[in-house]
């Protein structure tokens, strides 16, 4: 379909791809591409649950309609909900929890306003789709109760890990940053929270998780980008790291972003053998400490992230 060339964004109006009903709608959809509206359906147009998870997984976390069908648009929705409110009986709280931790995470930072509707939508969609995966949820919900700390941990490395890069996909980025450890739910909670050194046996238990995690979840639907960033999370551009020893050019950008927001999201949050550092420790310690196992073109945007660019350029003039 052809472009317009130029738009007035006061001319559109944002319509979240989760809450599209898997039947008809009859009104034109919009996505906004390099500062173009591009057009996605015309008129009639049936929805199924299969091309709102192809939206999702190409970071499509919203379309646009004409502001001057609102009440169309309105009027069809509200005509046609697809299915009823979420219930604190139906929708588990703690997996509610989890997202708000998630939400919470990703707002502690400076973010523009276009990335606020995204995300927006992002984490609304989340919340639909763990509404919708019984199983997945039986999993997170498990992991609440095994240990919280990694319960926690994935929401917040999510919440980091979707602010890093704009050349991600972040639904499968955000999913798999989600269910990345859950096969910690094999190791025993003494282990998780050790104040002192491993023994071996141990060590290889722990190194096992990334292959226990993809063996919980590898029945239950999720893209092969979801399962390959949470087999990899623990490779390192070196090619030290485990289960399979891959280098640098054999890591997707999902997985490298995963790591390095894994590695931000854990120095920033106390552990039994860990005190939390501030973003800014957490920031030197990665980048001094811990580069050979990070993607170095990571830095730059989490630096501005949490505020520091300013005094590197500064650094970088004296």
């Amino acid at each position: 379909m052809e472009k317009r060339n130029s738009y007035n964004p006061a001319e559109f109006k944002v319509l979240r791809v989760c809450e599209l009903p898997n039947e008809v709608t009859h009104f034109d959809l919009f996505i906004e591409q390099g500062g173009e509206m591009v057009p996605y359906t015309k008129g009639k147009h049936q929805w199924s649950t299969a091309e709102k998870v192809e939206l999702l997984q190409n970071s499509n976390f919203v379309l646009f309609f004409e502001s001057a069908k609102h009440l169309e648009v309105k009027g069809h929705l509200e005509g046609n909900p697809w299915r009823p409110p979420l219930s604190n009986d139906e929708f588990s709280l703690v997996i509610a929890d989890g997202l708000s931790e998630f939400i919470k995470a990703r707002y502690e930072f400076p973010i523009g306003e276009n990335e606020t509707t995204i995300h927006k939508a992002l984490a609304t969609a989340l919340s639909r789709y763990l509404y919708q995966q019984p199983r997945i949820r039986n999993l997170l919900e498990q992991m609440s109760e095994h240990d919280p700390y990694t319960f926690y941990h994935c929401m917040r490395t999510a919440a980091y890990a979707v602010t890093l890069s704009s050349n991600v996909k972040l639904w499968d980025l955000a999913l798999g940053a989600v269910l990345h450890d859950i096969g910690n739910l094999y190791l025993s909670p003494a282990v998780l929270n050790r104040r002192g050194p491993l023994k071996d046996e141990e060590w290889k238990q722990v190194r096992k998780h990334p292959e226990d995690s993809v063996q919980l979840v590898q029945n239950l639907g999720l893209s092969p980008g979801v399962l390959d960033m949470i087999l990899h999370h623990h490779e390192r551009p070196d090619g030290q790291g485990y289960p399979h020893r891959l280098k640098k050019k054999d890591l997707s950008l999902e997985v490298k972003v995963l790591s390095f927001a894994e590695v931000f999201a854990a120095l920033t949050n106390p552990r039994p053998y860990q005190k939390a550092h501030s973003p800014e420790d957490a920031y030197q310690l990665m980048r001094t400490g811990l580069a050979p196992f990070l993607d170095e073109t990571l830095f730059a945007p989490l630096a501005r992230l949490i505020g520091l660019e300013p005094a590197l350029e500064s650094l970088k003039v004296s």
